[in-house]
């Protein structure tokens, strides 16, 4: 889990964390909004990191994934937090090339910080 200043620990994640990391990798939108429909944040957490020191939210930018990075989003996901190596969300969209999601992030955090939730 994330710490101050964009540093992050690996937790062991439970077994609906992991459920929750393998829909992510898999890339479908329906099969990961049902399931965070029906979980609760007690059982898991939607900004947890996976073993490769990404949340999920960095993970479906890798790939790509707009889809699901609005899902994650719309969930909870934090785009400010930091992968293991200290990238945010927007920086690895803009890295990956990926302009629909670089755009995304940024309307996400403009309207963010003036206050309003989307």
């Amino acid at each position: 889990m994330a710490s101050g200043g964009g540093k992050w620990e690996r937790l062991d994640l439970t077994p609906s964390q992991r459920v929750f990391q393998e829909a992510v990798r898999k890339g479908n939108t329906q099969e990961l909004q049902s399931l965070l429909q029906s979980m609760s944040s007690c059982e898991f957490n939607v900004n947890s990191f996976g073993p490769e020191g990404q949340t999920a939210l960095h993970q479906s930018v890798i790939d790509g994934n707009l889809e699901l990075v609005k899902l994650l989003v719309k969930f909870g996901a934090d785009i400010r937090l930091a992968n293991r190596d200290g990238w945010s969300a927007l920086h690895i969209a803009a890295f990956g090339g990926h302009q629909d999601i670089v755009l995304y992030l940024i309307t996400k955090a403009k309207y963010s910080a003036s206050g309003g939730s989307r």
